[in-house]
């Protein structure tokens, strides 16, 4: 008699309810961190260096390490308007995805300051999705720079989904860009991530990312959330990555972009197609179609955008694309700073899944003081409506840039 395989309990639960054992997994977790909690002053252990963004729940600041000197993104949460609940909760959830080589990496790290909560990862150095997106002009990045952005995030949607999770923030300010090239990105920001099943009772405002099911909900019970969500904000944030602007402002009927939207999607006629979606190309089209399916049940999974990355030709992936910041500066964008060092594998292959650490203070890029000095700040681009002549522009966040670290530094340094 051959043997049979030995299933946890853990991953029984976790087949037929994944998100009662992601659950069930992060309050074990957070029982764990809140006993090794840190308590310390920010400024006994790192130095300040500016801050990085700021949002409606906390700020991110970029510090070093004094004895080290290893560069860190903190995110501080303000403790008088925090729990502890919701700050470890969202520690513990970035913790356990962080072995996914298209999500942020995590240095183990979480303190509690007099004022503040915060925890330590990495920092991109060439800021985000949204900061390559020109600022009120009708163009998005180059389609095969899309591509590679979809693969990878497609890869890390699918992680989270499989690990019984909703991230719940797909948009452009949550995708970091580790190269120039747009060919290593990474998803970060999981305050908003919940357990498949939880139930949403209330949505907090309508923006172009929420999908018509949450924008039109009115159970009193709430509507349970799963991976159906995920794949409409991602069908979003392509429209937006593709064109330079969002496809609509609501996703109510009462949006006039949205009721052209709908119609097209009901009739499937070449000729309803919204005007502002005719610059796509065909294989954009019908992949932006099938993710945001108005009804959630018919909607395709994040992998459905995987036909149309694949229809990107083995050629045109060695082509290297060079994002268009809306900044002018000496400081060459195709390359890494002076005196930084990345440690982590450039060649990682994308879609991969394969475990990888905590990333090591000990072996994490440390930086040149004099470039640390010479960071200047620079405003943050905003993403245009997709008529500007019909509604005024939208701002899709208030993360500010991150390559402006370098910039005026790297170039007194190379002119030297």
């Amino acid at each position: 008699m051959e043997n049979e395989p030995v299933v946890s309990l853990q991953d029984s639960v976790m087949a037929q309810c994944p998100g009662a054992a992601a659950l069930a997994v992060s309050d074990e977790m957070l029982e764990i961190t809140a006993q090794s909690l840190v308590h310390t002053e920010v400024a006994e252990h790192y130095q300040v260096i500016r801050e990085l963004g700021r949002g409606k729940y906390g700020h991110v600041v970029l510090v070093t390490h004094r004895q080290r000197g290893t560069p860190m993104a903190l995110k501080l949460l303000p403790k008088a308007h925090t729990k502890l609940h919701t700050f470890l909760y969202e520690y513990c959830v970035a913790l356990s995805l962080a072995t996914h080589p298209a999500i942020i990496g995590m240095f183990g790290i979480a303190i509690e300051s007099s004022q503040h909560y915060g925890f330590l990862y990495e920092p991109a150095l060439h800021r985000d999705l949204i900061s390559i997106i020109k600022p009120r002009v009708r163009d998005g990045i180059p389609e095969p720079a899309a591509k590679q952005c979809a693969k990878q995030l497609v890869s890390a949607l699918e992680f989270i989904h499989s690990r019984g999770l909703v991230y719940r923030d797909v948009k452009p300010e949550n995708v970091l860009l580790f190269d120039p090239e747009c060919r290593r990105i990474k998803l970060t920001d999981f305050g908003l991530t919940r357990p498949k099943g939880t139930r949403l009772k209330l949505v907090a405002g309508v923006i172009p990312y929420t999908a018509p099911e949450l924008s039109n909900t009115t159970s009193a019970q709430g509507l349970p959330i799963d991976a159906s969500l995920d794949a409409w904000a991602f069908g979003v944030m392509l429209f937006c990555l593709l064109t330079g602007y969002f496809p609509w402002e609501q996703s109510l009927p009462a949006d006039p972009f949205f009721e052209d939207f709908m119609l097209w999607q009901e009739s499937g006629l070449d000729e309803d197609l919204p005007r502002h979606w005719r610059r796509l190309t065909a294989e954009a089209t019908r992949m932006l179609r099938s993710l945001l399916v108005l009804d959630p049940a018919q909607r395709s999974p994040v992998s459905g955008a995987l036909h149309y990355v694949d229809s990107l030709s083995s050629s045109s992936c060695q082509i290297p694309h060079r994002c268009q910041f809306p900044l002018s500066t000496d400081f060459p964008a195709d390359t890494n700073p002076p005196g930084y060092r990345s440690t982590l594998a450039a060649d990682s292959p994308i879609g991969a899944t394969s475990p990888r650490p905590c990333v090591d203070p000990l072996q994490a890029p440390v930086l040149p003081e004099a470039l640390i000095q010479q960071w200047k700040p620079i405003p943050s681009p905003q993403l245009p409506h997709p008529d500007p002549d019909k509604g005024k522009s939208h701002c899709c966040g208030e993360h500010i840039p991150l390559e402006q670290f370098l910039c005026s530094a790297a170039t007194a340094l190379l002119q030297k």
